[in-house]
């Protein structure tokens, strides 16, 4: 038996003399750092660390503790119970104590450690000399394990992933880039990207065009204009009253083309991309089974996504999205919230074409690659308002200049809406307050 196996036993037999029933979520995870700068891989770091995470029911209150420190099994367990003595009321006939289904263990990609995450860094360094744009950031690897052990027994999913956040940098263009691969492959698509962006460094300053016009959004900006709705639609806002949509379930919202599902079974298999996708746990980390969720079908808002906790204060049930974190990166720390880890924004049966055909498309307009301050009011109201970050002036199905930073606002059922009128026919992923796999979008002018 292992050390961490065996304190996990230790754990369920004493939470199980103190309390009517228990749960112990337990996280290995082991990281390797590489910083890249000015395009080149330079400090590598590594880091270990594992956490256990117990929650108890107790006189029909729940407590809950954690810890780094495996040894202490006593002291985790005490504070449990004494926080449950001021701990939130038990939800009745909790998922948590349910037996789950048998999860299997996440099949890893194959990786041959510390030099697999430089070869991945050297491979974004490279982007330097491809493309004349000074290259920064950080590639890490991170191979994690999550135990769950309940009164009926034992599961463990395990899975081993990239993590990169990049700049690219010119004398006027600033790109960041975040997302995951499974493999030590960059996306194609940022490489080509990155390529059409460094031939535009040169252009001169511009306004955005006056009147009616076309708005191009690269997947960075998608994932900022999505923000309000995927906020909207998570139980914790639903719950405390901050969703605009939660009161127009079934009401036609967006384009009908257009929809958005989370996909936490991804195979594991080499996509369009050539990085492959992730394995998503069997359970999250209520113990709740995790399945396909369709939150939006033919413009239609359907469906909420919720915890446990959400779920039980909105009379509804829980859809396997309670994570500590994320189900890419865990935290004990961390209480569980609703979180979406793979959702794909797809628009069937309109247009679909290259990034290429989108701005070929453009006679006037802009091309948005990112914003600032956009998450301002998600959830509050469906309006993205912050300032453009980076953005280019289209003309003539060509960008003909930097546009000047300013205030901006859309509205995403204008631009998801009556103005959606394509897509690009490839996605990257995009990882910040949630994570999903996103195209380029095309809206017309009003």
């Amino acid at each position: 038996m292992s050390p961490l196996a065996d304190r996990l036993d230790q754990v369920g037999a004493q939470a199980a003399a103190h309390a009517e029933h228990w749960e112990v979520l337990a996280v290995e995870r082991d990281d390797t750092v590489v910083e890249v700068g000015s395009g080149v891989p330079d400090l590598v770091r590594s880091a270990r660390e594992t956490a256990l995470c117990l929650r108890v029911h107790r006189d029909g209150r729940v407590g809950t503790a954690t810890t780094t420190c495996l040894d202490d099994v006593h002291g985790l367990v005490g504070d449990a119970v004494r926080n449950a003595a001021h701990g939130p009321p038990a939800v009745r006939d909790p998922v948590i104590g349910r037996s789950a289904a048998p999860e299997a263990a996440g099949t890893s990609a194959a990786d041959q450690g510390t030099r697999s995450v430089r070869l991945l860094a050297e491979r974004l360094g490279a982007l330097q000399r491809a493309t004349g744009l000074t290259v920064h950031g950080t590639v890490t690897r991170t191979e994690q394990a999550v135990h769950r052990a309940v009164p009926d027994g034992r599961t463990t999913t395990s899975d081993r992933f990239f993590h990169i956040a990049a700049l690219a940098e010119g004398t006027a263009v600033q790109l960041p880039w975040t997302g995951w691969t499974r493999t030590p492959v960059l996306p194609a698509a940022l490489s080509t990207w990155l390529a059409a962006a460094a031939g535009w460094d040169g252009l001169p300053a511009a306004d955005a065009p006056s009147g009616d016009h076309d708005v191009l959004l690269a997947p960075s900006a998608v994932h900022t204009l999505l923000t309000p709705l995927v906020t909207a639609l998570n139980g914790t806002a639903v719950t405390a009253g901050r969703s605009f949509v939660a009161g127009h379930l079934g009401e036609p919202f967006l384009h009908p083309s257009i929809g958005l599902r989370d996909h936490p079974w991804a195979p594991a298999a080499p996509d369009e991309e050539g990085t492959g996708g992730l394995v998503w746990p069997g359970s999250d980390d209520d113990g709740v089974p995790c399945a396909p969720l369709t939150l939006v079908e033919r413009g239609v808002p359907v469906r909420a996504y919720h915890s446990v906790r959400t779920a039980a204060a909105c009379g509804t049930a829980p859809t396997g999205h309670g994570f500590r974190g994320n189900a890419l990166r865990r935290t004990v720390l961390k209480p569980a919230t609703p979180v979406l880890n793979g959702a794909t924004l797809s628009a069937e049966p309109a247009d679909v074409g290259s990034f290429d055909d989108l701005l070929a498309g453009v006679r006037e307009g802009v091309l948005v690659e990112s914003l600032m301050g956009g998450h301002q009011r998600a959830g509050l109201s469906p309006v993205v308002e912050g300032r453009l970050r980076l953005g280019f002036l289209i003309r003539d199905g060509r960008v003909a200049g930097i546009l000047r930073q300013r205030p901006i606002a859309l509205d995403l059922r204008e631009v998801l809406g009556r103005r959606f009128r394509a897509v690009s026919d490839r996605r990257w992923a995009v990882s910040r307050i949630w994570s999903g796999r996103l195209p380029f979008v095309l809206a017309g002018g009003t």
